[in-house]
């Protein structure tokens, strides 16, 4: 079994599920096959005790970072030396094309400021009510079902995660053209790993692999719903203060002119499927902690009792739900939701000592960053203590990166805080999870990170 799930050592000690690494960097061929299969598992042992591997020292070759320090210089100090990469853009041209998240320069600078005024933190707060309203939606479709009953999870979390992005930031979608999103959005990135491969190995883009045909089908699927919600909002006219709104009336500062559409689809897209993907996914893994810990589940319903008693969860309970959101740091930190970061050396330079090439790719594997045998102590153990604010205090900056470091930080940071940190509450206030002891869930990079066979857990609404 390629997971460890180690004893417990004690009735508050749990080792939770994770990916075993090779030994040693494993020869090319070998590693692209275990790449396809899971990414996490092509990582040697190294990169969990060292602050740098070098697997391929040639032009174009590849580094793997994960020393805070270093990361800190090629994500902050020098991130204009160290770019996005073309393999983001390949990989990525389908679906989130030249939009925010692989856009570069000039062109990123001014979609990021389109976009920003809609993630003001107070402003954010407003959309509480409607945050809590879809999780209330999903626990009343649980006490519709027997108690105990079976539930999928890691669907139910993507379920009401999108509701919020399309009730809130993104309002506009259709039930048909959100479900063509979801779904096309599982089609696309459950194979992704062979165009990522392709992509690092630098293979021709016409070159076939058995996921090409899924994955264009998908991406054309997905940006054709997209361009339909574009279409309707441009007949319906009138200002509209969410993120389409915006973007149909930014106007490029250099030309005057607006935003193509493509570029529409790119930037809608992309917070469409990165909006409500990564928060689905750590309300996904934090559940199924919970249900493995029921001590800290019980530690969390009590301090949301305490906090909120009977009344729906609001922005004013937030700050006061410490317990809460230490455990979904923790989670995120066992299970970041995206948990690679990759960026290309634009010149010759060096890191830890050692000469990097015009080129190389630069991969900062933050699923290893986070399970560090030098920087955590038991790092595979879940312990929410661990983000305790004078545990805290003394950490490095950039050893701790669920949504990335430097300018490129994720812009939905805040956003995604409040809505899991409100989701959370609500869900465990009024229900219990369990474990069926049985399924182990090994952790799978698919751009985000996936529990392999899907998260089922029992569900006891109270």
């Amino acid at each position: 079994m390629n997971i460890i799930d180690r004893p417990q050592s004690g009735a508050a000690a749990l080792y939770p599920p994770t990916a075993v690494p090779s030994p040693k960097p494993l020869a090319l061929w070998r590693f692209l096959w275990r790449f396809v299969d899971n990414p996490l598992r092509a990582l040697p042992q190294q990169v969990y005790e060292q602050p740098l591997v070098v697997y391929d020292k040639s032009p174009g070759g590849l580094v793997w970072v994960t020393d805070p320090g270093l990361i800190e210089r090629i994500l902050l100090q020098d991130h204009d030396k160290f770019t996005k990469t073309t393999l983001e853009k390949r990989v990525f041209k389908e679906t989130l094309g030249d939009g925010i998240l692989t856009s570069e320069g000039a062109s990123w600078r001014w979609q990021r400021r389109i976009a920003a005024p809609l993630f003001r933190h107070q402003d954010l707060l407003g959309y509480v009510p409607t945050i809590v309203a879809a999780a209330e939606a999903e626990i009343a479709r649980w006490r519709g079902q027997a108690p105990g009953s079976v539930q999928a999870i890691d669907r139910s979390m993507t379920d009401v995660t999108f509701r919020v992005i399309t009730s809130t930031i993104l309002a506009g979608a259709d039930a048909a053209e959100g479900e063509t999103v979801k779904r096309a959005g599982v089609e696309f990135l459950s194979p992704i790993t062979w165009e990522i491969a392709y992509a690092m190995m630098r293979f021709p883009d016409w070159l076939w692999h058995p996921a090409k045909s899924r994955i264009r089908r998908a991406g054309r699927e997905m940006r054709a719903a997209v361009a339909s919600i574009i279409a309707r909002r441009r007949a319906e006219g009138g200002a509209a203060s969410d993120l389409l709104g915006r973007l149909l009336a930014a106007r490029d500062p250099d030309t005057g002119q607006p935003m193509s559409d493509k570029q529409l689809i790119d930037n809608l897209l992309t917070f469409l499927a990165a909006g409500h993907e990564t928060t689905a996914k750590a309300l996904t893994w934090t559940l199924y902690l919970l249900a493995r810990a029921p001590d800290w589940q019980r530690h969390v319903r009590e301090e949301v009792e305490r906090v909120a008693g009977n009344d729906s969860i609001e922005a004013r309970h937030l700050e006061a739900l410490e317990v809460t959101q230490r455990v979904l740091k923790e989670s995120m930190r066992l299970y970041p939701p995206a948990p690679v970061l990759s960026r290309t050396a634009a010149e010759a330079t060096e890191l830890d000592g050692r000469p990097i090439a015009k080129g190389t790719l630069i991969i900062i594997p933050v699923f290893a960053v986070h399970r560090h045998r030098k920087r955590w102590h038991d790092p595979d153990r879940f312990d929410p203590d661990r983000f305790l604010p004078e545990r805290e205090a003394g950490r490095p900056r950039a050893l701790y990166l669920p949504f990335g470091f430097g300018p490129r930080t994720c812009i939905g940071a805040s956003f995604a805080m409040i809505e899991a940190t409100a989701m959370l509450a609500t869900f465990v206030r009024a229900a219990r999870f369990e474990w069926d002891g049985v399924h182990l869930p090994e952790p799978i990079s698919r751009v985000t990170l996936r529990p392999k066979g899907g998260m089922p857990l029992q569900v006891f609404p109270t």
